[in-house]
């Protein structure tokens, strides 16, 4: 399925300049170069390798509230990015806004998956307010910066970001709200929820991110850092392994029939069945396992046979369909980009990819009863990638309206807690609803009409009756 990528601040920067070159080694075309990255501290592209400069988008360089690095602490393709920002470079340093950050703030970017886990006071110092209104004001170089990627060449976009940072949140709300009203395709979103173990104030502005970014986008997929660090982890740690897995899910789904040569497919990938999959809206969340195999000698001839209806079932075929139902099932039992409740699924798209001869239309159907029964839904989509001389045999398993999240219920409580207590540090994220800017307060409004107080108790994104919203 063609995909437009954009990732937004440091998390989203990252994960969308690794799903580039994952791209490029696996020989698959999902983007065909329709990416972009935005963020408001530059430092954020020190680290990415596949995202070219034009393609580097660097927000709020003339407003007043930004606070940006002093000259030398941007990276070398600085002066190139300026050029895609909105003001020209000044003698100080990487565009026209020549405020530091305090001596002794740490040097790394808040809104990073990078070096630390730290919140900064550089670009938006993880206020999602800031970011919102630098968005806003930043509006018509938003627009021209998305003048390069070719809707009509792709079914769908994609905006990436980190929810707990300031950029991801605030300009990614402003930014996913521009796109469903240029684009005429689907927009999906891929949020990554902060670990307990991270600072307070991105899970305050986490849980505000999941209430605007799901209304708003045809699809919300989440990755639940706390679900992916154990108690020996610094998260810190975690964050490239977590992206690495994200990418590779993201792969096994947008990526299935995209490669450059492939092999004649029992049950072809269809965009149409990833978009049905989807469109139906909500949280959805990716499972994904793997075993390894040995590509039989005598593969090619025998799939031909198979396909011309003069191979005959036999002992070996049935192995193989016991071996895909087992597989499945271990896909759907996996640990979740988002752990849920299976059975709150409104419908699943399983995508088979491997050796020829290690994908049976047998080995389909048992799965897809099979995920039937487990998941209770008879809303089940499957696909296929054949890939000739694969060592492996990988089962991807896309839940979509997944409704009873505990994950997300408890990140509620905790912001609500958290905001209760009054945490001085946390004071951004607590501003009147006066001082909102109109994408986020028109979201949080919709958001809450799409959750009537009758379905509170089993729906995952209602705060209950706690008398204050976190948006506020």
């Amino acid at each position: 399925m063609k995909l437009a990528l954009i990732g937004v601040g440091g998390a989203g920067t990252r994960i969308v300049d690794r799903f580039v070159r994952a791209e490029r080694d696996t020989g698959r075309s999902v983007t065909n170069g329709n990416v972009l990255a935005f963020t408001t501290d530059p430092r954020a592209f020190d680290r990415t390798t596949a995202l070219s400069a034009d393609r580097q988008v660097v927000l709020g360089d003339a407003h007043p509230d930004v606070t940006r690095r002093g000259a030398g602490e941007g990276n070398a393709a600085a002066g190139e990015r300026s050029r895609h920002s909105r003001a020209e470079p000044t003698e100080a340093g990487e565009g026209s806004a020549t405020e530091t950050a305090p001596e002794g703030a740490p040097v790394t970017d808040g809104d990073s998956d990078g070096l630390t886990d730290a919140i900064t006071n550089y670009g938006v110092g993880g206020d999602p307010e800031l970011g919102a209104r630098v968005a806003q004001a930043d509006r018509p170089e938003i627009r021209r910066a998305l003048d390069p990627i070719e809707e009509t060449d792709v079914a769908a976009t994609m905006l990436v970001a980190g929810l707990g940072g300031g950029t991801g949140c605030g300009v990614g709300s402003v930014l996913l709200e521009e796109l469903q009203s240029i684009y005429e395709t689907s927009v999906y979103a891929l949020g990554v929820l902060p670990a307990t173990a991270e600072p307070d104030r991105r899970t305050l502005t986490a849980a505000r991110g999941v209430r605007t970014f799901v209304p708003l986008a045809d699809s919300m997929f989440l990755v639940d850092n706390e679900a992916w660090c154990s108690d020996a982890d610094r998260v810190v740690d975690r964050y490239e392994p977590i992206n690495a897995m994200t990418v590779e899910r993201l792969l096994s789904v947008f990526g299935a029939g995209e490669r450059d040569c492939g092999s004649v497919s029992e049950m072809r990938v269809d965009s149409a069945d990833i978009q049905r999959t989807l469109d139906v809206g909500g949280v959805a969340t990716i499972g994904r396992e793997t075993v390894r195999v040995e590509p039989e000698s005598r593969g090619l001839i025998a799939r031909i046979l198979r396909l011309i209806g003069r191979s005959p079932e036999t002992d070996s075929t049935a192995v193989d369909a016991s071996m895909v139902k087992h597989l499945i099932s271990r896909a759907l039992q996996s640990k979740l980009t988002l752990p849920c409740d299976i059975t709150s699924a409104d419908r699943v798209f399983v995508i088979l990819t491997g050796p020829p001869d290690t994908i049976s239309r047998k080995g389909f159907e048992t799965g897809r009863y099979l995920l039937e029964e487990e998941t209770e839904t008879v809303e089940v989509l499957a696909g296929d990638e054949p890939i000739p001389g694969a060592p492996e045999l990988t089962a991807t398993v896309v839940l979509s309206n997944v409704t009873t999240v505990p994950r997300i219920e408890r990140l509620q409580r905790r912001a609500v807690a958290i905001q209760t207590d009054g945490d001085p540090n946390d004071k951004a994220t607590s501003a009147t609803d006066t001082e909102r800017p109109a994408a986020t307060k028109s979201t949080d409004e919709r958001f809450d009409r799409s959750n009537p107080d009758d379905d509170a108790a089993s729906h995952g994104f209602d705060f209950g009756d706690t008398g204050r919203d976190l948006g506020e």
